[in-house]
């Protein structure tokens, strides 16, 4: 049998992330158990942005939880950066979203207002911008517009990351602090035990452990299932396109289309209810291609190579769960969507909540506990 102070069942973006978070705590011995299911290959499949925009309009807990992971984001990068000596290519050059038309613009203009109001009642900024075609225009001064662009919503203090290169440097961080990482091992069953330890029984070993940690995307379902928690999530499949590399000329990321550091763009602004299917279909990338093209007409010129789906975790209202499950304390599980954009939370806040020591009281407000009303 094995032994761990912490068992961290997933390890994607949200896991690993979390998992550096409690070696940097000195919660003792921390393992990973990562299965590497092509469905829950989500942290490989990613966007890679780092943003607060547009997130959590109606919900201004959610709003005011992404906006302190944008805030965090430079120096986590910076010190990732220093302790793994890995380049993440984060580009801290802001981000954009595009609106088709008058009618859209003024949305945009209503949504900024409600969501300003909202993290201003909880005395954090929330500054994005509405701007007309003109203004859109010159953030973007090598690419030409559209002719249906009236404008669209622009922050500076966001950007975009390389998420391969994110997810190396957050495991190569948390190893190099005495981490352990077995990949290839999936939970199978977990058995609490009477004297408070967990013991999880694996493809191949059986775990002993004091705390739990299940962040395993779609594969927490079933774990958190026969404890008695059904948990609040559906399967979305998203699709991404990248293109062969060209002239870097896109230094500002759109939520439909990035260009990364080294030239390749990537389209990627689709929702599909597929279940658990992660493969890609010619309507959807016809659609995304479309859109782009709207966009920046030259895209339509450029040698798409590529292109994948991945299956996102989304809860109903849209933002994380952080939950213990009921009668059983020592087990925390983690869901959510944008994982990317969160994850200065989950090594900086979440790590220390799971230990019983964190002082932000908003994770509280992401209990899975809160569907169940």
């Amino acid at each position: 049998m094995q032994t761990a102070d912490v068992l961290v069942i997933g390890g994607g973006i949200t896991g690993s992330s979390t998992a550096l978070g409690l070696m940097r705590k000195g919660a003792g011995k921390v393992v990973i158990l990562d299965e590497q299911l092509k469905s829950q290959r989500l942290s490989r499949g990613n966007f890679g942005l780092t943003w607060f925009m547009c997130k959590g309009a109606g919900y201004p807990g959610y709003s005011l939880w992404c906006r302190k992971a944008a805030v965090a984001w430079p120096e986590y990068a910076e010190i990732l950066e220093d302790a793994s000596g890995y380049n993440i290519e984060l580009d801290w050059t802001g981000g954009a979203v595009h609106a088709f038309g008058q009618e859209e613009l003024d949305g945009f203009a209503r949504s900024v207002e409600t969501i300003r109001e909202g993290c201003s009642s909880k005395g954090i900024d929330y500054p994005v911008e509405v701007l007309d075609r003109q203004q859109f225009a010159e953030l973007m001064p090598k690419m030409t517009l559209g002719e249906d662009v009236a404008g669209g919503m622009y922050t500076k203090e966001q950007g975009h990351v390389n998420p391969l290169r994110l997810l190396g440097a957050v495991r190569s961080c948390f190893q190099k602090l005495g981490g352990v990482y077995h990949g290839a091992d999936g939970a199978r069953e977990i058995i609490p035990q009477s004297n408070g330890t967990v013991l999880v029984k694996t493809t191949t070993e059986t775990y002993e452990c004091r705390k739990l940690v299940i962040a395993a995307g779609h594969g927490s379902s079933r774990l958190t299932a026969a404890l008695g928690e059904k948990l609040n999530i559906y399967p979305q499949r998203g699709q991404l396109m990248v293109s062969a590399r060209c002239e870097r000329k896109l230094d500002i990321p759109l939520l439909a289309v990035r260009q990364t550091q080294d030239g390749t763009y990537l389209l990627g602004l689709s929702t599909e209810n597929t279940a658990l299917d992660s493969g890609v279909t010619a309507e959807a990338m016809k659609s995304q291609a479309a859109n782009a093209v709207r966009i920046f007409p030259e895209l339509a010129n450029l040698n798409w190579v590529r292109g994948w789906g991945a299956i996102r975790v989304m809860t109903p209202d849209g933002g994380p769960i952080y939950s213990k499950i009921p009668g059983h304390e020592n087990i925390s599980v983690l869901a959510l969507h944008s994982g990317v954009s969160l994850a200065p939370l989950h090594t900086e806040v979440i790590a220390p909540w799971i230990l019983g020591e964190t002082t932000d009281n908003q994770v509280s407000e992401f209990s899975n506990g809160r569907f169940h009303a």
